[in-house]
């Protein structure tokens, strides 16, 4: 009950305001907010000013009050003389409220000793002066000890002001009425007990204040290392604070059943989340939601629990939008005092760069093993291809030299064509690798011009034919596009740009013939061929010098020409040993040759220098192919497409 009428006191505006008032003029370490900017000497003048403010406040109405009574017994008659009293009124409160004024200046603060003197002297000597003067000299023990009392403890700081004004205060009235003659000790026991008391009471009080001051110092000194211990320890989590939400690593703790219950922006980032909050609402299953495979949570909980730690544990993790990357895990268990397992903490690195760094050094690796292969490829190539020649060419010189002069002219021609043809199949070979190289490189100039296309196919048929005899039949056939068959075809798109069709059609699974069939396409024969001579006479020669030397002798080869919307359609046809179909995606690789064909002379790089010229012209082509049966190689160009389209869309690959 009493409690509660403290608790209504307390609330009322005055008293609250009193209440105020006396904690601001307690100055302690407790109400100090920084320690570590304040010495000892700077919180004891504080402390000072505060206290010496209070304690003029008090002296100064406790004045007021005994002015007023006097006056009110002075008006009831029961106090004769007032002259006596009224100047020594007057100047008391003049001089408190003089220092109460002084208190608030600059110099008051620079001369707090001077302030606390004069307030006691105040309280204590203006009225032994006023006796002094009226020659009626009485000892105050009463009025000295409240005085000792009252600033002991009001003001408990400076204990060597406090024995400065009992000195004064005392020596006033003992020696200075003594020296005017005045009496001032009356011969009793109770005269010499109340000095007595009152040395005691001087003693107390300034061993009460040299304590307090001594044990508010220690205190205070105590706080302050204690708030700087507190700032070292503050600016110590910072640090690591700083350091975790600003590491370039994702940090986390996570408890054993798959909840994240710490993470710093980091982690959150990259797992694709707005802020770590976010991550932990909503991230709690990590098993599940967080990797690609939920059966990595298990072996990563296998090892940590085994080990105690987990290092470099890679995973395909989920983002919040559920796109797929690769994480790095580093962990280790966390227990508490009874060695309950309680956490697991660690680091999580994003390495998707890094793996994709490894796939494509992995892939580099492969196509240097394959570089490799073919440089392989290519020496034993050249050496067996190279070796007969120059054999050839070495025996035939030899013979002429050591038999010619024996032989007619007709013998020594028939060695000296033997050197040259030789020679001739030498520098082809060499051309070829040249072309492959200039090729691949992007150097090949591509020149179309004007090309009566049906008569160059005628002339390409003859000249071959002089060269292969009768061994062979050989004939260029033009027919209509709705006559090419193609059964297969590796690449729709293609069909469709010809055939002008749209793109977006569902017909993906259908061929040449089918959508030929179809939709009815009248043969087009443009009026102006733009073509390279030179690089067409490659591809032409190469299908079918092919054609010829993987033929029977007496097997028939084709070639035959059809247009469709600005496409030429060539198709090389013959009845040869056919292709392996598991070989033939490899078939256009550099120096591959079919295992059927390996007693066939050969390099392996004609198909490759067709692929690449057909690919030179923005073309297609293609294989059809049956071992026993035999071949059709289907190569699709456009033939109106001038130069700077080539160019541009070369440079732009």
């Amino acid at each position: 009950m009493l409690n509660g009428w403290l608790r209504k006191l307390h609330k009322l505006s005055p008293v609250r305001q009193i209440l105020t008032y006396l904690d601001s003029a307690n100055p302690t370490s407790e109400n100090c907010r920084d320690l570590t900017n304040l010495s000892y000497p700077q919180w004891q003048h504080r402390f000072l000013i505060a206290r010496l403010n209070l304690a003029l406040w008090l002296a100064f109405f406790f004045f007021l009050s005994r002015t007023i009574l006097n006056l009110i017994l002075f008006i009831q008659g029961k106090y004769l003389i007032l002259e006596e009293w009224l100047i020594a009124r007057i100047l008391v409160h003049s001089i408190l409220v003089s220092c109460i004024l002084l208190l608030r200046t600059a110099w008051g603060h620079r001369h707090l000793g001077l302030i606390f003197l004069s307030f006691s002297w105040t309280v204590t000597m203006i009225e032994q002066i006023s006796d002094t003067i009226t020659g009626n000299v009485n000892p105050e023990f009463f009025v000295w000890m409240l005085t000792f009392f009252t600033q002991a403890t009001l003001i408990p700081v400076r204990w060597f002001l406090h024995l400065i004004s009992q000195i004064t205060i005392l020596g006033y009235y003992f020696s200075v009425n003594q020296i005017l003659g005045l009496d001032i000790a009356p011969s009793d026991w109770n005269f010499v007990k109340m000095c007595f008391g009152v040395f005691w009471v001087c003693l107390i009080c300034d061993l009460s204040v040299y304590l307090y001051e001594s044990l508010q110092k220690t205190e205070f000194n105590t706080k302050l290392q204690l708030e700087a211990a507190y700032q070292k320890l503050h600016s110590t989590e910072d640090r690591y604070r700083s350091i975790l939400e600003n590491s370039v690593e994702g940090i986390f703790q996570s408890t054993p059943d798959g909840r994240y219950i710490y993470s710093n922006p980091t982690l959150a980032k990259i797992f694709g989340y707005d802020s770590p909050e976010q991550l932990m609402v909503q991230v709690n299953d990590i098993g599940k939601q967080i990797y690609v495979n939920s059966s990595r949570r298990d072996e990563f909980l296998n090892l940590i629990n085994r080990d105690g730690t987990v290092l470099k544990f890679e995973s395909q993790a989920y983002r919040a939008d559920g796109s797929i990357f690769w994480i790095s895990e580093n962990a280790r268990a966390v227990y508490d005092q009874q060695g309950k397992l309680i956490a697991y903490e660690g680091d999580i690195e994003d390495i998707t760069e890094r793996k994709w760094a490894e796939a494509e050094i992995k892939k580099a690796l492969e196509i240097e093993k394959d570089l490799n292969q073919l440089k392989s490829q290519f020496i034993s190539m050249a050496s067996h291809e190279f070796r007969t020649p120059l054999t050839t060419i070495l025996a035939s010189a030899e013979a002429l030299e050591h038999y010619g002069h024996k032989w007619n002219e007709e013998k020594k021609l028939i060695y000296l064509h033997r050197i040259q043809a030789t020679a001739q199949h030498m520098t082809g070979l060499v051309n070829d690798i040249l072309v492959i190289g200039k090729t691949e490189s992007g150097n090949f100039d591509f020149n179309p011009s004007p090309l009566d296309l049906e008569r160059f196919c005628q002339d390409t048929i003859e000249d071959i034919k002089l060269n292969i005899g009768s061994q062979y039949s050989l004939d260029f056939i033009v027919q209509e596009a709705k006559q090419v068959t193609i059964k297969k075809s590796p690449d729709i798109s293609i069909l469709k740009k010809i055939l002008n069709l749209d793109s977006n059609q569902q017909n993906q699974g259908e061929n040449y013939s089918t959508l030929l069939a179809q939709n009815q396409f009248p043969q087009q024969i443009p009026e102006v061929v733009f073509i390279d001579r030179k690089l067409l006479q490659h591809i032409l020669y190469n299908l079918l010098w092919n054609a010829v030397k993987y033929s029977p002798q007496g097997g028939q080869v084709y070639l035959k020409l059809s247009y469709l919307n600005n496409y030429a359609i060539f198709q090389v046809q013959d009845e040869g040993i056919g292709i392996p179909e598991a070989e033939q995606k490899y078939l256009f690789d550099s120096f591959y040759r079919a295992q059927n064909v390996a007693d066939i002379a050969g390099t392996g790089l004609g198909l490759t220098i067709v692929k690449n010229f057909v690919y030179l012209h923005r073309g297609q082509i293609f294989l059809e192919s049956e071992v026993g049966v035999g071949s059709t190689f289907t190569v699709i160009l456009p033939l109106n497409l001038a130069k700077e389209n080539i160019d541009e869309k070369n440079s732009s690959d």
